[in-house]
């Protein structure tokens, strides 16, 4: 295990070729021609270029562009771009006309991208032109260009960051990404798991050496799916999440869950080959069984995975177009790390806050075995939905009643405490079946009325591009998209409470609002969702005046107050 330890960070301490920085994307020089005029010669390299109407010449403010004798451009994907070497000559005469004074100032605003799908913040240089005795002088007055200050959005800033800081700082960033990721609900359902692997793995030999080795393989197994996970979308140029919403992806997933759990009934043990565990024994002193925590850490991505935060998302955005894959997947391993910061610490802290080993650990090992079973209804509820998943809730919550003994005598008090839970368990499911069974077969026996209404705010369901586009070109509201999920429980939370919001349900009434389900993951869903380059729900795109507002996107969960104050200039 230690020399895979010490492969894998050597895998990760090369790197692959990066997108350039813009300071040698586009290689700007001046120079005077004395009395008649200025010259800015552009050097763009090969793998890059500029966008034709993104390149603006002012003086004083005043935009003198047009005025000047522009190369000839190309076409490039519907746009016009300039490429390779070209000149920009500034005529004196020209600039006489702005004003009499001997100096005067010149901006340059520009922008590119790379081919490979990676663009650039839009820059800005700016330059001092002086008239000393009828002689053109030009000076940069800014070191170096730096960018203009636009609005863009999280995921935007992160990808660029990924372009314009150093790769050390972009580790170190997402790693602290990482920890404050820590802190959403996202890892708590994983503080559970560790806590039950600790217990059923290290048995009477429990120390801080042993729930640390445990849980760090545990985190390094997570770390790696998503570090794969980033290679991937660097390959496919595309969410990775957007496979687990394929039915049979995900039906595969849940099987490996209820395999899992059947491990946990002690149907079969989940371990190395005998000649790896004594190995692995000889050197860590530890029971066997390495192997199933790690198809755990790794399964567990799957947990977190849902929870698309800026972070996740501007990596993902990062490597899908620029396909730098090492760096990226440098990033997700190093952020999904910082994730797993609070489980390392369950780990120090399981010899002393975690219970003794005794007779009750196999009654642990079987809850652990019925949480499995509930990760496969949470995994198949992306495909039979929440009405079906709350049902297999409730089944799965009475046997597990019946397993804790909640119609059985207690003798003891601990005994007589597990006998109420159980019996609490079994009461909430049971309501769970009986509300699905009354839904499924005597639905005449709920009053309509009380059904949930989101009063005054009407989506427009849209399921491919065509129809959104008709849309787009047809409105004359701003827009605003909604990207959903039925599994997707941020986009919940936006529904049921952002906006459910009095002032948020008001101030939509101004907008043609769209909602795609991507619920099933369809090849319309998946072309929708590269055309935002959206890598997993909720996400919010806006349009005004049939131009898309990419500084406006929204991924994952806002608050009411937040989200207008976000739209309140749309």
């Amino acid at each position: 295990m230690y020399r895979f330890l010490v492969l894998l960070f050597l895998f990760f301490s090369f790197s692959f070729g990066a997108v350039l920085s813009v300071d040698d994307a586009f290689k700007i020089n001046t120079s005077s021609d004395k009395t008649q005029g200025i010259n800015l010669n552009f050097k763009v390299d090969e793998s890059v270029y500029l966008y034709k109407d993104k390149l603006k010449i002012t003086v004083l403010g005043n935009d003198i562009t047009e005025y000047l004798n522009l190369p000839n451009y190309e076409k490039y994907d519907d746009y016009e771009i300039y490429k390779g070497e070209f000149d920009l000559f500034v005529p004196f005469s020209l600039l006489s006309n702005f004003t009499t004074k001997n100096k005067l100032t010149l901006d340059l605003k520009y922008q590119g991208c790379a081919y490979s799908g990676f663009c650039y913040q839009p820059m800005e240089a700016t330059y001092e032109v002086s008239n000393t005795g009828g002689e053109l002088k030009i000076s940069k007055i800014q070191r170096s260009e730096t960018p203009v200050k636009v609005a863009v959005s999280d995921q935007d800033k992160i990808a660029n960051s990924f372009a314009n800081d150093g790769k050390l700082m972009t580790i170190i960033t997402f790693f602290g990404y990482g920890l404050l990721l820590s802190l959403t609900p996202c890892v708590f359902p994983m503080i559970p798991i560790v806590s039950s692997i600790i217990i059923a793995k290290s048995g009477e030999k429990r120390s801080i050496k042993t729930g640390l080795w445990i849980s760090f393989i545990y985190v390094l197994f997570m770390s790696l799916a998503y570090a794969i996970a980033g290679v991937l979308a660097s390959v496919f140029g595309a969410s990775v999440q957007g496979l687990l919403q394929i039915p049979a992806v995900i039906i595969g997933f849940s099987i490996i869950f209820v395999l899992l759990s059947l491990s946990m009934f002690g149907l079969y043990n989940i371990e190395l080959p005998k000649k790896f565990q004594s190995y692995i024994s000889s050197k860590s002193e530890k029971k066997g069984g390495i192997l199933g925590v790690a198809i755990m850490g790794f399964l567990s991505a799957l947990v977190v995975g849902p929870c698309v935060a800026a972070p996740l998302a501007g990596a993902l955005l990062y490597i899908a177009n620029s396909g730098d894959a090492l760096l990226g997947g440098i990033a997700l391993f190093v952020m999904s790390m910082g994730m797993g910061v609070p489980l390392l610490l369950v780990g120090i802290g399981s010899s002393r806050l975690l219970p003794k080993p005794g007779f009750w650990m196999d009654e642990i090992k079987r809850a652990f075995g019925f949480l499995m079973l509930g990760m496969a209804v949470w995994m198949l509820s992306r495909v039979i939905g929440d009405e079906i998943s709350y049902f297999l809730y409730g089944v799965l919550g009475i046997f597990w009643a019946v397993g804790l003994g909640a119609f059985e005598p207690a003798s003891t008090n601990g005994l007589k405490f597990i006998k109420a839970f159980g019996l609490f368990i079994f009461i909430v499911s049971s309501v769970l079946v009986v509300n699905f069974s009354v839904n499924k077969f005597a639905p005449n026996l709920i009053n309509k009325n009380v059904a949930i209404k989101q009063d005054n705010i009407e989506f427009i369901k849209v399921s491919n591009l065509k129809e959104l586009d008709n849309i787009l070109a047809s409105s004359d509201k701003p827009v605003m998209i909604d990207f959903w999920a039925s599994w997707c429980v941020n986009c919940k939370e936006l529904d049921e409470i952002t906006f459910m919001d009095p002032k948020v349900l008001l101030r939509l009434k101004d907008f043609t609002l769209i909602k795609i389900d991507v619920t099933n993951g369809s090849p319309d869903d998946a072309a929708l969702m590269k055309k935002y380059s959206v890598f997993g729900p909720p996400a919010l795109i806006f349009y005004k005046n049939t131009k898309e507002l990419k500084n406006k996107q929204i991924v994952g969960f806002i608050g009411a107050n937040e989200f207008l104050e976000h739209i309140k200039d749309i």
